[in-house]
């Protein structure tokens, strides 16, 4: 059984509901069905139509809003009560039934988005540019560009009817083999088994025999699980090919593109960019084997601590360290965050059967967000704290949009949570006097910088070319994966650090490239962004943070392009990423300064 020495907090669902047994489950999802039928009797075939008012479809629009916001409260609570423990059999029968209640309404919905693409051009152009549809227009505007990827409507209901056993299955138990895996250890003449979360936090380990025996667990433990993992893996693979083919993208990427509202050129060049600067990172580590007198680095040594570095930081004090940073930004913002922690809107503490890694779920306008993380009193647990409420924050603002706009797309969605830990960064920079502890700080900020962006950016492209090998050479072996792994994350380290082989079977517990593919560049887009941030911040100080605030309120009512724009930056920009990056490599150089 897990155990930690002080008592952490866990989340209280019961403001959506009691339970696994709670009757308003049943009843609410009985509701959803209902509503969802009438909604279908009473719009279906009257949206792409010519005589189409705006006065219809603004009703249309906002019945459909509120039966989504409905929809999604006993999905949300069944997906956080089983993230907290995967191996309860009745929170994954309740997991399943949320999501096939998802599909049961899902299929009467389908037609909504589709008669939507197909409202004829004039009678759309008319419409739409009516006081009465400008707060859903950018909603429409951008259903009007997925149509080109839309099928027919008998074919989109199949899909919904059997996306639970399909992607979703296999994601599901990609998750619940990675929580379930114990890794075994053994330390001080006894073998332990953890759980993921803990054995990965001891990778950050001062001591390096305890960091080499954690990686030997993990490689062990994921060489147990490859068959599987692999199996999986192929398996979401051709499904997206055939899912790419039947929609007409060109490209494995593109879909998540459109979702995102970004050009698969202005990822490109972002992304090329940061490969471009790879350098940084093999400068980086040239300078920490140095610092750690090491005549070799390995991938156990990629998280080794610097002297000076602070050993433990219990959650109370991190609450502190976190609210005290906030404030100093805006008092606004602590004030925004101090309820996650007074009315348990977060679940920290370490358990079996818990989902690893942490999120900020969102659930809708009129609901509160929640932040799960797994909490083991190391420095960068502040930073994910942090982060985790730098999204829930960004949540909170964005709720004065109705849900179709409340969600701000995936770049833009790391924005608050990463401005969050460049706050909380430069909050502790100022409390140190010493220059070892300062260093070991900055040390850890660039690492986790490093992971944010360039490690991302090396995920991306593993992923390009993982999908691309699958559709043009079948099935593939683990091995092909693992090498591709192993090219594209050496490829970050030149040769300032060696990934062991054990390494190779790594990528296999990366949640986002099982269940979101493509989601990773959104990281280091969120992180590239907030460094342009927060040079503004610098320059303007208060009269900066308003504007902040408006941009995080906007949520998903924009693309990134408008709302990074109205910022004053350039996205297609290369100069744009590079000034990301320069300000990254400055980081090293104050690293290299106070190493001496």
């Amino acid at each position: 059984m897990i155990q930690s020495a002080e008592t952490l907090p866990t989340w209280d669902l019961s403001d959506l509901y009691s339970g696994v047994d709670d009757p308003r489950l049943e009843a609410d999802m009985q509701a959803g069905r209902a509503r969802a039928e009438e909604f279908a009797r009473r719009f279906r075939g009257s949206i792409a139509v010519a005589e189409l008012s705006a006065g219809h479809l603004r009703a249309a629009l906002d019945e459909y809003e509120a039966l989504l916001r409905n929809q999604y409260r006993p999905q949300a609570f069944a997906s956080l009560l089983f993230s907290t423990n995967t191996q309860d059999p009745a929170r994954g029968a309740l997991l399943q039934k949320s999501r096939e209640f998802g599909s049961a309404v899902g299929i009467h919905l389908v037609f909504f988005d589709l008669e939507i693409g197909q409202i004829p051009a004039a009678t759309y152009d008319a419409v739409s540019a009516t006081p009465e549809l400008a707060p859903y227009r950018h909603y429409l505007d951008h259903q009007r560009k997925l149509a080109a990827h839309n099928l027919s409507e008998p074919e989109e209901k199949i899909l919904v009817e059997t996306a639970n056993v399909r992607g979703q299955a296999f994601s599901r138990l990609s998750t619940e083999i990675n929580t379930r895996t114990r890794f075994r250890l053994e330390r001080e003449g006894q073998v332990q088994e953890l759980t993921q979360s803990q054995v990965l936090a001891l990778l950050h380990d001062p001591d390096r025999g305890v960091r080499q025996a954690a990686a030997e667990s993990v490689t062990a433990a994921l060489k147990h699980n490859a068959h599987l993992s692999t199996f999986i893996y192929n398996t979401l693979l051709h499904e997206k090919d055939v899912l790419d083919r039947l929609r007409r993208y060109e490209v494995p990427a593109a879909g998540r593109h459109l979702d995102n509202e970004l050009s698969g050129e202005v990822v490109e060049v972002m992304s090329q960019v940061c490969a471009d600067n790879f350098d940084i990172v093999a400068e980086y580590y040239h300078l920490k084997r140095r610092l750690l007198g090491l005549d070799e680095l390995t991938h156990y040594d990629r998280y080794a601590p610097i002297a000076g570095e602070e050993e433990a930081i219990p959650f109370a004090q991190a609450q502190g360290l976190v609210l005290e940073a906030f404030g100093s930004f805006s008092p606004r913002l602590a004030e925004m965050a101090a309820p996650f922690f007074s009315k348990r809107w977060i679940d920290a503490a370490l358990a079996d059967g818990k989902r690893g890694g942490a999120f900020c779920a969102g659930i809708t306008p009129d609901h509160h967000p929640y932040v799960l993380l797994n909490y083991t009193s190391q420095p960068r647990d502040v930073m994910t704290l942090a982060h985790e409420l730098g999204h829930g924050i960004h949540d909170i603002l964005a709720s004065r949009n109705h849900l179709l706009d409340y969600y701000p797309v995936l770049p833009m969605a790391e924005t608050a949570s990463t401005f969050g830990e460049i706050l909380v960064f430069e909050h502790l920079q100022k409390s140190l006097s010493s220059p070892q502890d300062r260093l070991a700080l900055l040390c850890h900020k660039i690492e986790d910088t490093f992971a944010t962006v360039f490690r991302q950016i090396a995920m991306y492209r593993f992923e390009q070319e993982a999908h691309q090998a699958r559709r043009t050479q079948g099935e593939l072996p683990a091995e092909k994966f693992d090498a591709l792994w192993q090219k594209h994350m050496q490829a970050m380290f030149g040769d300032a650090l060696k990934l062991g082989e054990g390494h190779a079977c790594w990528w296999s517990y990366i949640p986002h490239i099982v269940s979101t593919p493509f989601y990773v560049y959104a990281y280091a887009f969120g992180e590239l962004l907030v460094l342009a941030l927060y040079a503004c911040y610098q320059r303007e100080g208060q009269a900066f943070v308003e504007k902040y605030f408006s941009l995080l309120a906007a949520g998903g009512s924009r693309s990134p392009a408008e709302l990074v724009g109205a910022m004053g930056f350039d996205i297609a920009s290369r100069e744009f990423w590079q000034g990301g990056c320069d300000l990254i490599r400055q980081r090293v150089e104050e690293a290299k300064k106070l190493a001496g």
